[in-house]
C-alpha cells in the first residue's frame, strides 16, 4: 500500500484527493495545510487519517511514501526537498519552482535519494492533446511548421497568485511552454513582451515567440481575457488542427478544390460537422458518467503511481520541469528589462 500525503488543501488538493481515492493500492494518510481548519475539512471530507499544519509534523507521526505538493510556487522547492530527503516520491504542481537554482536543488535531492520527482504538466495527458500528437506523428498535417497556444486563467484565483514575482502570469505560463515543446521540441530562443510594462506594476498579459529547430511557436498567457479558454493551433503544410482543451474538441481544417464559393461552402460544412460531432461525443460522455473533468490530471496521477509501483521513470521528469523553469526565468528577465514598453534586450539564445 502506497501511503500518500496531500500538502495544500485548496481547490487542487480536493481534485487530487478525489483522483487518488480512485486508485487501487494507494491510501491518503495525511492532509497538510498551514490553515489547519482547511486541512481538517479536507481530511474529514475524504476520510484521511491525519491533518497537520506542517509536513514535518506529519512525517514524524506516520510513514509517508508519496507527497503531492499543491501549495503556492514559492514553497515548492523547500517542501519537495523535505519530502525527498524523507524518502518520499513527489508530485509537484507547476511551475516546478520559480528559479533555476531552486529547480536544480529539487532535481539533486531526487537523484540523491533515488525517488521520483514528477511535475504537474497535466495537459500532456489530455485526450485531445494525445489525439493531436497522434495526428502529427501520422503525418496528417504534413510537416509541422508552427503552433499558437492561448492559455487563459480560471476566474477566482487565490490571492497569492497576484503576489507572485513578476506577476500572476508565471503561475500558468508553464502550460504553453511545455505544449510548444511537445510538438516542436525544445526552444532554441525565446522573446517575450508583457502588459503592463515593467514600470512597477505586475505583468498580467504575456506574449512570447519561441524559435524551434523546425518552426516557430507563439505563446499567449492572459489573466484577464474572457471567456476563459485554452486552445492550441497546429500549423502544418497540409492541414491545420485546432485543439480546444476546455470543450475537448479537435477541428481539422484542410484546403478544398473548385470554385472559391464552393471551396468556402465545403470548408464551412466540414468544420461544422466536426464541431457537432465533438459536442455530441462530449454530451454522451457526460450523460453516461464518463465525462468527469480534469482527465489529463487524472491520467497524470495514474501514471505517477504506476511508475512508483513498477519502478519506472517519472511520467513528467524533473529535467523537463527544469527546462520550463529556465524559460520562465528568461521570460521574467525580459519583462523586467523592458521599461515603459520600450524594448531593451528582447531575447537571447538559451
Amino acid at each position: 500500500m502506497i501511503r500518500v500525503a496531500i500538502v495544500g488543501c485548496g481547490r487542487m488538493g480536493e481534485n487530487h484527493c478525489r483522483m487518488v481515492k480512485e486508485l487501487q493500492g494507494v491510501a491518503i494518510v495525511g492532509a497538510v495545510d498551514p490553515n489547519l481548519d482547511r486541512a481538517n475539512a479536507l481530511a474529514a471530507a475524504y476520510a484521511v487519517e491525519q491533518a497537520t499544519a506542517g509536513l514535518a509534523e506529519l512525517l514524524e507521526r506516520t510513514r509517508v511514501d508519496a507527497v503531492h505538493i499543491l501549495t503556492p510556487p514559492p514553497t515548492h522547492a523547500p517542501l519537495a526537498c523535505e519530502a525527498l530527503q524523507a524518502g518520499c516520491h513527489v508530485l509537484v504542481e507547476k511551475p516546478m519552482a520559480l528559479t533555476v537554482i531552486e529547480a536544480k536543488r529539487m532535481l539533486d535531492a531526487a537523484t540523491q535519494h533515488h525517488r521520483l520527482l514528477t511535475v504537474g504538466h497535466n495537459h500532456l495527458f489530455e485526450p485531445v492533446v494525445r489525439e493531436a500528437q497522434t495526428r502529427v506523428v501520422e503525418g496528417r498535417l504534413g510537416r509541422l511548421v508552427g503552433l499558437d497556444v492561448f492559455h487563459g486563467c480560471l476566474p477566482g484565483s487565490p490571492p497569492w497568485v497576484a503576489d507572485l514575482p513578476s506577476g500572476p502570469w508565471i503561475n500558468d505560463m508553464s502550460h504553453p511552454l511545455y505544449l510548444s515543446e511537445l510538438f516542436l521540441g525544445e526552444p532554441l530562443a525565446i522573446r517575450a513582451v508583457g502588459y503592463p510594462s515593467a514600470d512597477g506594476n505586475k505583468v498580467r498579459e504575456v506574449r512570447a515567440v519561441a524559435q524551434h529547430a523546425q518552426g516557430v511557436s507563439t505563446l499567449t498567457l492572459s489573466t484577464d481575457a474572457a471567456p476563459f479558454r485554452h486552445k492550441i493551433t497546429l500549423l502544418g503544410t497540409l492541414r491545420t488542427l485546432e485543439v480546444d482543451l476546455i470543450h475537448e474538441i479537435l477541428v481539422e481544417t484542410r484546403p478544398f478544390s473548385g470554385h472559391r464559393w464552393l471551396r468556402k461552402g465545403r470548408a464551412v460544412l466540414d468544420v461544422s460537422a466536426q464541431l457537432l460531432y465533438g459536442a455530441g461525443r462530449n454530451a454522451c460522455q457526460v450523460l453516461t458518467g464518463r465525462g468527469r473533468g480534469w482527465e489529463g490530471l487524472r491520467r497524470l496521477i495514474q501514471a505517477f503511481y504506476a511508475a512508483i509501483q513498477a519502478g519506472d521513470p517519472s511520467p513528467v521528469p524533473a529535467t523537463q520541469g527544469l527546462r520550463i523553469v529556465t524559460l520562465l526565468e528568461e521570460i521574467s528577465r525580459q519583462l523586467l528589462t523592458i521599461p515603459d514598453g520600450v524594448p531593451d534586450r528582447v531575447g537571447q539564445s538559451l
